[in-house]
């Protein structure tokens, strides 16, 4: 029988922005220290915890089960009590009668291998466009929105070096007209490739962020580079926002040009190998047409 650790999610409240990334990685060097233990996810410190994060929190969780041989638990009554969201899009399974959880505002966590495209291409169809806080965007736009995302899909399964599942889900939240797209892989992230290629200009993972966002791309035999740049351009035009994590760098475009982060990066403090791109779509302010 595995020994028995328990260890704290994290503080207060953890959002979508550096604060929340750097709580989960906090998180996740505490179990790495272990091996053969089941972790006892304690939330007794927990207030909140965005729902689309569960893409990011089930990545880590996933190459904690693979490299270190972890299994977790999570008090079911807790969980109800205080992140009752973790049952809702399916992060947690819940029983048959526990499935009052399950709200419209949330977009399912599911997991995919870098194989699986139409299963993603699929998920992107009938779970985030078709969401019901999601206008119903011009069947070109939403072509072209899929094409960008698809950019992203074949950057993991061409260039992350990895053959673990990467992680989806979302969540819509009211008060803000905001819905937020979370992926997450487990791939070696955007600074190990741009600097083979790039090493005067790219030194660290802000800069290789930087240089992706810019439209550049590691592909030898055909154009690419503008999933991100398009995505982030789009979002920008209509209101919503981009963040990217990978390495010991975040970067949010909401921050560029404030007094702390000109360029919108900052530091994560723990190494994240891999990277995660939240979408900010604005459900209120959306121009359906611009693309």
């Amino acid at each position: 029988m595995n020994n028995e650790v328990t260890i704290y999610l994290g503080q207060d409240r953890i959002y979508t922005d550096a604060t929340g990334i750097r709580q989960i990685l906090r998180f996740y060097y505490e179990c790495k220290v272990y091996q053969n233990y089941t972790i006892n996810i304690n939330l007794d410190n927990i207030e909140w915890i965005d729902g689309n994060l569960c893409a990011f929190l089930g990545a880590l969780m996933y190459r904690l089960s693979i490299e270190n041989k972890l299994a977790f638990l999570m008090d079911s009554k807790q969980v109800s009590a205080k992140c009752n969201i973790l049952f809702a899009n399916d992060f947690l399974p819940i029983t048959q009668n526990e499935n009052h959880y399950k709200i419209k505002s949330c977009l399912p966590f599911r997991g995919f291998l870098p194989k699986q495209k139409d299963e993603f291409y699929n998920y992107l169809e009938n779970d985030l466009f078709a969401h019901n806080a999601m206008p119903k965007l011009l069947p070109e736009v939403q072509e072209q929105l899929i094409d960008y995302l698809g950019e992203v899909y074949g950057n993991i399964d061409k260039h992350a070096e990895t053959e673990l599942p990467f992680f989806v889900c979302g969540q819509y939240y009211p008060s803000k007209n905001a819905l937020h797209f979370t992926i997450s892989d487990l791939g070696v992230g955007f600074f190990k490739k741009i600097n083979a290629q790039k090493p005067i200009n790219v030194k660290s993972c802000g800069d290789a962020i930087l240089w992706a966002i810019a439209g550049n791309s590691t592909k030898q035999d055909a154009p690419g580079g503008s999933g991100l740049r398009n995505l982030n351009a789009y979002l920008r035009d209509n209101n919503g926002a981009m963040q990217i994590y990978t390495g010991d760098a975040g970067w949010c475009s909401k921050t560029v040009n404030s007094v702390l982060y000109p360029d919108g990066i900052s530091l994560l403090r723990n190494n994240y190998l891999g990277a995660t791109i939240n979408l900010e779509f604005n459900t209120k302010n959306l121009n359906f047409r611009n693309v």
